[in-house]
């Protein structure tokens, strides 16, 4: 996942898709980086944890958020295993780099985590993790079920560099990926060459041109989250349990040994 500090953009992209739609929030909300204090103002969390892991739970009128979701790409991976298209599930393979400046490692895991059991619709109940430095981690999760999935994540990008990610599922029948077969890296839709560099761009929402694909499944996110306000308790459990998730996995490789998910964790 890409970090994206609070800004007007996103407040005003937000505050535009509740007006167009006419939905009424529960009450004042601002989109902020979880590092701030509430305040008076409803305050949305819009980042993964970071390397911390000894507050698993939210503050207070603080709604995480879980942007990936509402990204195309999986939703359509969804989709496919929600109606059987690659039916049945057998292995995961999933893939995320970047510099590691705006995204840790705890947070890559946390993202991956909740990508391994929304896409797949079963709970992780095994964790094996194998790490180096804090920088780099191969994980392998079993989930109930029997499905495998491997999880490799790394914060060792050169600063700035863009996420790369891959998300691969394999079933008895069927294989499907968020990304062209044999692409390395993620394309862009447009390329522009000048006399100043070169720069690519790609829109992925008519609603929030202007937004990439990450900030414009911020918004998306937030919005959901003011449309149906009943379902923040569920999200605040659903924060609590990928936390604990990634404190596992961070105790799997202390301890060199898998461990078992215990219950619900949450």
């Amino acid at each position: 996942m890409t970090e994206t500090r609070a800004c007007p953009d996103l407040n005003d992209a937000l505050a535009g898709l509740l007006d167009k739609y006419a939905v009424e929030p529960p009450g004042p909300w601002r989109m902020a980086d979880g590092g701030e204090p509430p305040g008076d103002a409803g305050n949305l969390l819009t980042l993964a944890p970071g390397e911390s892991l000894t507050e698993p739970d939210p503050p207070e009128r603080t709604v995480p958020l879980l942007p990936w979701r509402h990204q195309r790409r999986f939703v359509e991976l969804k989709r496919l295993v929600d109606e059987k298209t690659v039916s049945p599930l057998l292995m995961c393979r999933f893939a995320c780099l970047t510099d590691g400046r705006e995204t840790p490692l705890a947070a890559i895991l946390y993202r991956e985590f909740d990508l391994v059991e929304w896409l797949s619709g079963t709970p992780i109940v095994g964790i094996c993790a194998s790490m180096a430095e804090g920088r780099a981690a191969n994980v392998i999760v079993r989930l109930a079920g029997g499905v495998i999935a491997s999880v490799e994540a790394g914060a060792t990008l050169p600063a700035g560099a863009a996420v790369e990610d891959r998300h691969e599922l394999i079933a008895r029948r069927g294989v499907a990926s968020d990304r062209v077969v044999d692409t390395q890296v993620a394309q862009s839709s447009v390329y522009a060459w000048t006399d100043a560099g070169h720069r690519q761009h790609t829109d992925v929402d008519a609603e929030l041109f202007g937004l990439d694909a990450e900030r414009a499944a911020l918004v998306r996110s937030a919005y959901d989250v003011l449309r149906h306000p009943e379902l923040t308790p569920a999200r605040r459990r659903r924060h609590r349990r990928l936390r604990q998730l990634v404190e596992l996995a961070y105790a799997s490789d202390r301890r060199r040994e898998r461990l078992t998910v215990e219950g619900d964790l949450a």
